[in-house]
């Protein structure tokens, strides 16, 4: 059934609103228009329902914040994907670069909620999965739980600090309008490196490569640390035990 306020139909909410539907529209809202733009007046007005209703599956503007954070990592791709040369098993370090590009896409597809989704807590089954999945990868290279904890917000704060730089810089934001750096104002003999790179490296770097260097600089890091408490534990099985007695 459907009631009429102000001259706007309203749908019966009963029959009309799901929990999927208000958070599609939200993060809609939120990506035509910039969070600024959402509210449950507009989400209401969007959905053609009563405001009102929306406070049956989201009670507050905090519970519609984590399910726009929900949104957004539901779009990371958790399973290892083989490539040409790795068989059918997924080495872990792989496994993670793909999460972390799965991840960057995640948050390049909805640049407008960046900042919820960098400040929002993850604390709901969905928005939970991709670090379950990552912790499942690092666990096989034996680290400890702190270890493993410090490694996904290393990454993770790598990969949202770029995506927000990223962000920006496309959406032309004032703090990125800066021009170009005007390296042939510079005195060459106190910026000699400065005037090396700025000449022989691309005018315009990828982001992508850029990325890329970074990401595999966190992973090479990890897998290196990996290698090395490999060895040094067969260093320690290798030794003899204090209480064993001497040979003859």
């Amino acid at each position: 059934m459907k009631a009429k306020t102000r001259g706007r139909p309203v749908l019966d909410s009963a029959a009309a609103l799901t929990r999927e539907k208000i958070v599609k529209a939200a993060v809609q809202i939120v990506d035509k228009d910039g969070l600024a733009a959402l509210s449950m007046r507009h989400l209401g007005a969007t959905l053609g329902v009563d405001p009102m209703a929306i406070y049956h599956y989201l009670p507050n503007k905090a519970a519609l914040y984590d399910a726009i954070v929900e949104a957004v990592m539901a779009d990371v791709d958790l399973e290892p994907r083989p490539g040409p040369t790795s068989g059918r098993t997924v080495p872990p370090i792989e496994q993670l670069r793909q999460m972390a590009l799965s991840y960057r896409d995640a948050l390049l597809a909805h640049p407008n909620a960046l900042p919820v989704v960098a400040t929002r807590p993850v604390r709901t089954p969905a928005s939970l999965r991709p670090i379950e999945r990552m912790l499942a990868a690092i666990a096989s290279l034996g680290f400890t739980a702190q270890e493993s904890i410090a490694f996904v917000d290393v990454c993770g704060h790598y990969i949202m600090g770029w995506a927000q730089t990223y962000a920006a810089r496309l959406q032309g934001s004032e703090l990125h309008d800066h021009g170009p750096m005007e390296v042939d104002e510079l005195p060459p003999e106190e910026f000699p490196n400065l005037h090396r790179v700025m000449k022989e490296a691309p005018s315009d770097n990828p982001f992508a490569v850029e990325f890329d260097l970074g990401i595999t600089a966190i992973l090479n890091g990890l897998l290196a640390a990996a290698e090395k408490r490999t060895v040094s534990r067969k260093a320690d099985r290798a030794q003899p035990a204090p209480w064993a007695p001497d040979a003859d």
